[in-house]
């Protein structure tokens, strides 16, 4: 019977069949939810199918993803959010399928997280298979990940979790010109501290040094040797500046070394005044050395002066063809001086005992390594004038002259020997006239000395200046029995510095005396000699090459800023967690804590003088875009396997 009841019972069967269908709906849509197989992204830049973002906190995330989306130089940040991974049920695999699916660009990365799951990952492509690498590094997307997970996600900050990583994303590296200027400035910086150091190290020395009476004749011996050695150079070069120049434009430099040789003059005597065998009062040993100090500093200043302008002679470009011309002539001349020495020295050997050689023994060696050495410069001055430089034209032509010049005199001083001993220098001749005998003896001592500037003691020079005066006052004397003690003073003394030049370790250290040889002459018949050398290391035996105990420092110094300047970016990357300002404050303060402990590890030293003469891995700026819609996406070509994520574990639990 069909009454009310039961149209009642149609309505209510139809209301259970609508309800049975709206719930096994609802159940079909749930389990895909769960399932979460990787889906199309939502519009935007985050996808919440878990629903654990509010509308407020989804809405403040558009807006800082977009934001870093619209800026500059920045990767794109997605982020989707599913109860748990599955189809494939690997965090990395997911995210980098979805990636794909949704053809992100290289630039752009997808942040996954399984809330339930509790897994993530971060899908970024580093590059394989032709396909772009993304900016940031696979290891800073590994540390971002631990971050994420140890320090949001394990807690259910879903939130700030996002928030942190769209802000490391937002952390701009510096570019490769910011680090290039650190650099420079590690460099600037190491060696400033290097030359304070040894400036200091230098004001110690000089301070403690002249502190003492012994140590202000030290100094005062020094600084004579690196003057005489200056000025001798000059005076080799002075030929060749002549020839080049003219007489009228080097007459200035011309004067100028003959004030630079009379004032060293001076100072060799008062070096000889404070080794002679009277003693020296405090005070006037002080006058002297002050006084010897101020004449080698004003003859550096002379030479220096005239130097700037020889320079700027020199680097005319216009004459340098015509001064290459002149020095490969004069390169050409001087190849039969090797073998001229060579020769002459044979002879000598043949007829003199070896002592009698000591002075010039090795000269043709000598001779030989700076004739190998001009041919270097040679080929230095061409490529220099080829390429119209002017300060190594400068710097070329100085050094072959100076080698030139010193080749030269090494052969002179072999001729000059063979004369000294032809007139009677050698042992067992008495009867020559002992003037003439003291002239020979005089200009072969010089011409060794002047062969080797740099290399000989203050001892042998202060000798070779007593020996000069010597001959002067017996030429000049009136007196015959005067004139031949002073020559036979003159001869014993240019022996002696001819020993001295030919044997760097003749003895050094003894003090001016007569001969005490009881011989029937009186005191003052007998030549001047000197006494044994004592046993204290004597101030004489500095020579110019004194001055690299400054070099030392410095290499210690530059090895010990690189040294620190290792461990300093080595502890920067352990210590600093990345960031690149910490890791150059590092670095320099290891570079500049490791110059002054090399620096400071050496003794202080003298002054100086001389004569004349792509990939974007670790960059944020691999595309630049001025603008881009805040949730575009980039739909370029793909191979449909990708390289993207590939070589790496998937994802991380938290």
């Amino acid at each position: 019977m069909r009454g009310p009841w039961g149209k009642i019972t149609a309505v209510a069967s139809a209301i259970s069949l609508a309800a049975g269908l709206a719930l096994g709906s609802a159940l079909l849509s749930g389990g895909a939810a769960s399932a979460a197989t990787p889906p199309d992204l939502d519009p935007g830049f985050v996808t919440d199918a878990s629903g654990v973002l509010g509308d407020a906190a989804e809405a403040r995330l558009e807006k800082q993803l977009s934001d870093l989306a619209a800026a500059d130089g920045r990767p794109e940040l997605y982020v989707v959010l599913v109860p748990d991974f599955e189809d494939p049920g690997n965090a990395l695999a997911w995210a980098d399928a979805t990636a794909l699916r949704n053809n992100l660009a290289p630039d752009q990365y997808l942040l996954a997280i399984a809330t339930e799951g509790r897994t993530l990952a971060i899908s970024a492509e580093y590059g394989g298979d032709g396909v772009q690498a993304g900016p940031l590094s696979e290891d800073r997307i590994l540390k971002i990940e631990d971050h994420l997970g140890g320090d949001y996600l394990a807690d259910d900050d879903w939130e700030g979790g996002i928030s942190y990583v769209a802000g490391e994303f937002d952390r701009v590296p510096w570019p490769w010109w910011v680090w290039v200027l650190g650099v420079a400035a590690l460099a600037l910086i190491v060696f400033g501290v290097t030359r304070l150091v040894l400036h200091l190290r230098r004001r110690a020395a000089t301070a403690a040094e002249l502190r003492t009476l012994e140590g202000q004749k030290k100094r005062a011996a020094r600084l004579l040797v690196l003057a005489d050695e200056a000025v001798r150079t000059s005076e080799q070069e002075l030929g060749f500046v002549t020839a080049e120049f003219g007489e009228e434009t080097t007459a200035e430099f011309t004067t100028v070394l003959k004030e630079c040789r009379t004032r060293l003059d001076g100072g060799f005597q008062l070096l000889q005044k404070l080794e002679d065998s009277t003693e020296d009062t405090p005070a006037e040993t002080r006058a002297w050395t002050d006084e010897i100090i101020r004449m080698c500093a004003q003859t550096d200043r002379d030479l220096d002066g005239r130097k700037q302008q020889l320079a700027s002679l020199r680097a005319l470009a216009e004459g340098s063809a015509a001064t290459l011309t002149r020095l490969r002539t004069a390169r050409a001349e001087a190849t039969g001086i090797q073998q001229d020495a060579a020769e002459r020295l044979a002879v000598l050997t043949a007829a003199f005992p070896p002592a009698a050689l000591v002075g010039v023994a090795g000269n043709p060696a000598e001779i030989g390594r700076r004739l190998a050495a001009a041919d270097a410069q040679l080929a230095a001055l061409e490529k220099a004038v080829q390429a119209h430089k002017p300060s190594a034209i400068s710097q070329a032509v100085h050094e072959i002259e100076r080698l030139l010049a010193e080749a030269g005199d090494l052969r002179d001083a072999v001729k000059a020997q063979a004369d000294a001993l032809a007139a009677g220098v050698a042992p067992g001749q008495t009867d020559a006239d002992p003037l003439e005998l003291a002239k020979a003896a005089v200009r072969a001592a010089e011409a060794s000395v002047q062969a080797r500037p740099g290399e000989v003691n203050a001892l042998a020079l202060t000798r070779l200046n007593l020996a000069k005066r010597q001959l002067a006052a017996a030429t000049a004397s009136g007196d015959p029995q005067e004139a031949a003690h002073l020559a036979a003073s003159a001869s014993s003394v240019a022996a002696q510095v001819q020993a001295l030049t030919g044997a760097p370790a003749a003895p050094a250290g003894a003090r001016f005396s007569r001969s005490a040889a009881d011989d029937g002459r009186t005191e003052r018949e007998r030549p001047l000699m000197y006494d044994e050398p004592s046993s204290r290391q004597s101030w004489q035996s500095i020579r110019a090459a004194s001055s690299s105990d400054d070099e030392g420092r410095g290499g210690k110094a530059i090895a010990g800023a690189l040294g620190g300047g290792l461990l300093g970016l080595v502890g920067g990357f352990s210590l600093a967690d990345g960031s690149a300002g910490l890791i150059i404050l590092f670095v320099v303060l290891g570079a500049v804590f490791g110059a002054l402990s090399g620096a400071f590890g050496g003794n202080g030293g003298g002054g100086s003088s001389s004569g004349w003469g792509g990939s974007s891995h670790s960059s944020w700026g691999g595309s630049s875009r001025s603008s881009r819609s805040s949730s575009s996406r980039s739909f370029s070509s793909r191979s449909s396997g990708g390289s993207r994520s590939s070589g790496r574990s998937g994802g991380r639990r938290f």
